[in-house]
């Protein structure tokens, strides 16, 4: 009973410590993407839509909210 729980853990130990050499890699390859996309990027005007025109009276919540969702769509695409 211990042998087999032994063989069990060494057995999950390995594969863990594969599976963690993988993730190591691809982590790797992660860093090395994102460090040479970040200076690559550039957002084309297609990228980021323009939110309604203001048109008439609005009050101050809504230009507060037109404000909001200007903000967050223009933030949200860096």
């Amino acid at each position: 009973m211990i042998m087999a729980l032994k063989e069990e853990t060494m057995a999950t130990t390995r594969a863990l410590s594969t599976r963690i050499e993988e993730f190591e890699g691809e982590l790797a390859l992660c860093r090395a993407a994102v460090g040479n996309g970040v200076a690559n990027a550039a957002l084309s005007n297609e990228d980021v839509s323009k939110p309604k025109e203001f048109v008439g009276t609005m009050s101050a919540c809504d230009v507060d909210n037109f404000l909001w969702r200007w903000r967050s769509r223009t933030t949200d695409k860096r």
